[in-house]
């Protein structure tokens, strides 16, 4: 573990995450890619990176998964996300060595907004850890910031200082085929229409991105971006 990740809470996502907003957020990752989830409720489920632990709360208390786990390199993330399930989350030096330890494991594996953080020349082997954690079959599922967005791009790829990497669909697709992933699929992930003020604030944002995906088209008449302010991906062993 670097010593930016040992008050990663206190000094970065704490500043930046209101509670209500991390709610939301677990909500609106489950919008995003809930169809990809196993349907058996017993399913081996781990989270890479979890944050304040809502993902995982949500996913044992409100949708009924009875066997989740998370890792993680922070150790205010590690005692965070126990006080939310406990013992479910445990601290990791390393998590490629973390995942290596658990060959064929896991039915699903999350990385949401974890993969822009792994230094570039770390993130294949990470992802052939990953991929070799899963049980056959088994799938992954990533999401990250799309830095190809027109208004929230660059913003999101430099406002964490451990950012070390950007993504697009392209680029996205391209690493994790070439970890070995098959099936690979990639999609935008995009505000839930959960209440009228966001009902209203998509609504704009789709505005914005079907102007900017015109203006491209322009430049790249034939190549098909994906601008959504991040971008999903599931993809299977």
């Amino acid at each position: 573990m670097t010593s930016k990740y040992e008050h990663y809470i206190s000094q970065h996502l704490g500043h930046i995450s209101r509670p209500a907003t991390v709610q939301h957020n677990a909500f609106a990752a489950f919008e995003h890619h809930g169809r990809h989830f196993p349907a058996n409720k017993e399913s081996a489920i781990l989270e890479i990176g979890p944050g304040f632990g809502a993902l995982i709360g949500y996913l044992h208390g409100r949708r009924g998964y009875s066997n989740i786990r998370a890792v993680d390199v922070s150790p205010e993330v590690v005692s965070a996300c126990n006080q939310v399930l406990p013992g479910s989350t445990m601290l990791a030096e390393d998590t490629a060595d973390f995942l290596r330890s658990k060959p064929g494991e896991f039915d699903l594996v999350l990385m949401l907004h974890v993969l822009e953080h792994i230094p570039e020349e770390d993130a294949n082997s990470t992802l052939e850890a990953v991929r070799g954690a899963l049980k056959k079959n088994g799938r992954l599922i990533v999401e990250v910031p799309n830095i190809a967005h027109p208004v929230t791009g660059a913003y999101i790829r430099y406002r964490d200082f451990t950012h070390t990497i950007g993504f697009t669909d392209q680029s996205l697709a391209f690493v994790l085929r070439d970890a070995g992933f098959e099936n690979v699929t990639i999609y935008g992930c995009r505000m839930p229409r959960s209440n009228p003020a966001r009902f209203i604030q998509r609504t704009l944002q789709d505005g914005v991105e079907l102007l900017a995906g015109l203006l491209l088209r322009i430049y790249l008449p034939s190549v098909s971006v994906n601008l959504a302010t991040a971008i999903g991906a599931c993809a299977t062993k």
